[in-house]
């Protein structure tokens, strides 16, 4: 946050978050040109990598996995991320048409 609050300290930057815990309460420290809009809570839809995630958990040959160590794992998830089709990424982001929450 300070390095994109320092980079672009001309604008005034609405940031989309999630409500990750270290987004939102006292840690989080207040930026003078970032406003921060959040995510309705339970919503994962409008969080596009909920959808990636679970492609890899189904797709990606993770699931119900044990490694050794959290490197091996790292490893296996960027072998399976590098690999991802592009198209693939697209339509797995895209917003359900039967969403409510389409613009």
């Amino acid at each position: 946050m300070q390095e994109v609050s320092e980079a672009f300290k001309q604008y005034r930057i609405i940031m989309f978050m999630d409500r990750a815990s270290w987004h939102i309460g006292n840690k989080t420290k207040k930026w003078e040109n970032i406003i921060p809009l959040f995510q309705l809570p339970y919503l994962p839809e409008l969080n596009p990598v909920e959808s990636i995630w679970h492609l890899i958990r189904e797709d990606g040959d993770l699931k119900n996995k044990t490694f050794k160590t959290l490197n091996e794992a790292e490893i296996k998830l960027e072998e399976y991320l590098k690999n991802l089709n592009p198209n693939t990424i697209k339509s797995t982001t895209l917003f359900n048409p039967n969403c409510p929450f389409k613009h």
